[in-house]
């Protein structure tokens, strides 16, 4: 038992701080004010997809070619239906000038396709049905701030997106640099994980700001230059940002950006959702039904872009960026 003066003595198990290697179990000290300023720059994001699809009727021989050139696809169709998909995601500042706030994402979140085919028999040319994208919106959350937002720079290869917002002060409780602080920690050395290596992990899975932790289960995966953590994922949590402590708290390394967990699909039938509301559950159903799918998530998996791939990213476009009024020049300089 220890008096009031006594001191605590930290020791670090072969694993002293500065010395460039990742810490392999639970840090020792206060990280909360640490992952607080982190949560600072890491924010919501959804992207909506509205859609019209054509149906064709059943002996209707309406191709790709008769689709894209009519005057009027609603003239070849013999119903229109209007449905809308939307996705969620989280985004990094990484530049905030002149009330110019942008961010690093996953392009996943906020791409969708413009067209899709649906074809009557497999390997035959003739089309059941087409699905076309007529408008795209996205939003960026940060309470009591919404916000739309335009993508500035993409690579679909990477799974990388840089998107960019013109922030009004008037209508911010706080300054713009306040409410959307750019990132304050350097990228690491992807390179130097080891299997075992601690993470946090901080995003918005389901909309909620969260942090969680991993370990390093497997390293340099295949050219895009990904890994893999065991930390839990959620829909919203891709673009969350990865750290990693290189010997001992404070000393936090951005290592990457969530990408995806592993899922496989389920296929059910589902009733007409307006007719469906007028029911009284367990009564029977005698509406139209309707065959849909949804992903089953493999918790406990989660893949990871390494910050060498964004960093690459970001120099490649760089000069593009910069055109557009986005300097992401310093973040890509090493900091000691």
């Amino acid at each position: 038992m220890c008096s009031s003066s006594c001191t605590r003595t930290v020791v670090y198990l072969n694993q002293e701080p500065g010395t460039g290697e990742y810490l392999t179990g639970y840090p020792i000290g206060n990280a909360a004010p640490h992952l607080e300023e982190m949560l600072g720059s890491v924010k919501r994001i959804t992207s909506t997809s509205y859609y019209e699809t054509y149906l064709f009727d059943e002996d209707s021989r309406v191709m790709p070619s008769d689709v894209e050139t009519a005057v009027s696809i609603e003239s070849l169709a013999s119903a229109v239906v209007e449905n809308h998909t939307t996705s969620s995601g989280t985004a990094i500042v990484i530049h905030n000038r002149n009330n110019m706030v942008g961010m690093i994402t996953t392009r996943h979140v906020i791409t969708s396709p413009d067209t899709l085919y649906d074809y009557r028999e497999e390997g035959r040319p003739y089309l059941q049905s087409v699905t076309i994208k007529k408008n795209q919106i996205n939003w960026l959350f940060d309470a009591p701030y919404i916000g739309n937002f335009e993508v500035l720079a993409d690579d679909e290869f990477a799974d990388l997106a840089v998107i960019g917002t013109k922030v009004d002060p008037d209508e911010l409780d706080l300054s713009v640099r306040e409410q959307f602080p750019v990132f304050p920690y350097p990228f690491g050395r992807p390179d130097d994980l080891q299997i075992g290596t601690f993470t946090y992990n901080l995003g918005y899975p389901r909309g909620y700001p969260m942090v969680t932790t991993g370990i390093v289960s497997q390293t340099d995966r295949g050219r895009n230059r990904y890994f893999v953590t065991d930390a839990l994922f959620n829909p919203g949590f891709s673009g969350g940002v990865v750290m990693a402590v290189n010997g001992g708290i404070p000393a936090f390394e951005w290592i990457g950006l969530a990408r995806s967990t592993s899922a496989s699909r389920e296929w059910f039938v589902v009733p007409d959702e307006d007719d469906a509301s007028e029911y009284i559950a367990r009564r029977p159903y005698h509406g139209d039904l309707f065959l849909d799918q949804k992903a089953l998530i493999h918790y406990g998996i989660t893949h990871v872009i390494s910050s060498n791939r964004i960093k690459n990213m970001l120099s490649e476009n760089a000069v593009h960026l910069m055109a557009q009024g986005y300097n992401i020049v310093p973040l890509l300089q090493d900091r000691d």
